[in-house]
């Protein structure tokens, strides 16, 4: 394809491909408008005016005649600026830029947190490379979701329109995801056959072993979502780990006393007797506690360990929870029932 461009657009092809993927240098425009810091405004103008590819104007950047980034001049400083001022005398000399090795999602995160209309890019000696602006961000964002959300919901990213991926690649991304938590999902089996003879002797405990996992699942699958925006916005951090623990501890223990109190409602109606009801409405606010802890820390650890924490959410959180969260109940239903 790069054959059949015209030769300057080629070159510029093969500039960006120099760049690691998911960089900013992939990313960019060099379509950029560079000024000199003697330039007047009027010859500004007169430059802007000729420029026929610049990819934006909102912000013009100065450069030294080495390339090298010196400051910036917002368009609309520039228009109501006198004709004769120089471009040395109105510039900012504070200038965001990024190096062109940044990671997309990275440099996308500082553009949507900062309402950037555009981002300068500069190499490792400070010289004006490119521009990436909203317009690249976006799609860099709708990218960066689309896997976050594949990746919640136990899969590996498409990477393609949907209608453009075969069957058997929807089914590579998927099988081995599918297979670890089936084989995780085991461990839920184990829990249950190891108290079998507490549920043959009382049948009324398996009434509510999908309602404890259930519940579980749920608060971790809430707890994680919230976590991880915390997280893509660089709200939550291991340095701060400790305040959002016991933040959403104190939220799982207000649901849980809820649900725990819905629960023993629920298990008085079916007349199930007071001892299960008492170890389900027990169970219930210590299994939504331990989910919250789970969904708060390991995305947050998983984070700092450099590992996409959606990768290892969602399915896999609820996974061991599930098995946990039976075994909290049978160790508590052993308990109680044995004394009661």
């Amino acid at each position: 394809l790069i054959d059949l461009m015209e030769p300057e657009e080629a070159e510029e092809v093969r500039e960006l491909l120099r760049y690691e993927e998911e960089t900013a240098g992939r990313l960019m425009t060099r379509d950029v408008a560079a000024l000199r810091r003697h330039w007047t405004v009027a010859e500004t103008l007169e430059y802007l005016r000729s420029l026929e590819d610049a990819e934006t104007l909102h912000y013009l950047y100065v450069v030294d005649r080495n390339d090298a980034l010196i400051g910036v001049v917002p368009l609309r400083k520039l228009i109501i600026s006198k004709a004769d001022a120089t471009i040395e005398s109105i510039m900012a000399r504070d200038i965001v830029a990024v190096p062109v090795t940044i990671d997309q999602e990275e440099l996308a995160d500082m553009v949507s947190r900062y309402d950037y209309y555009a981002i300068p890019i500069v190499d490792h000696q400070n010289r004006l490379l490119g521009v990436v602006t909203v317009d690249d961000v976006l799609d860099v964002i709708e990218e960066e979701v689309t896997e976050d959300i594949q990746r919640l919901g136990g899969s590996e990213p498409l990477d393609q329109p949907y209608f453009a991926v075969s069957v058997s690649q929807i089914i590579r991304k998927r099988i081995g995801w599918l297979l670890l938590l089936f084989v995780a999902s085991t461990l839920s089996g184990e829990v249950i056959r190891l108290f079998q003879h507490e549920l043959d002797v009382v049948v009324a405990l398996g009434f509510f072993i999908t309602l404890i996992t259930g519940t579980g699942g749920n608060a971790g699958s809430q707890t994680v979502a919230t976590i991880i925006r915390a997280i893509t916005l660089d709200e939550v951090r291991l340095s701060n780990l400790g305040a959002a623990w016991r933040r959403e501890v104190s939220v799982g223990l207000i649901l849980g006393l809820v649900m725990g109190g819905v629960g023993i409602v629920r298990a008085l109606l079916w007349h199930t007797g007071f001892d299960v009801a008492l170890v389900v409405a027990l169970t219930l606010p210590i299994v939504v506690v331990w989910s919250t802890t789970v969904a708060t820390v390991i995305p947050v650890v998983a984070d700092r360990l450099n590992i996409d924490p959606t990768v290892i959410s969602g399915p896999m959180i609820a996974t061991i929870v599930d098995a946990s969260g039976l075994l909290i109940y049978f160790l508590l239903a052993k308990t109680i029932l044995d004394v009661i």
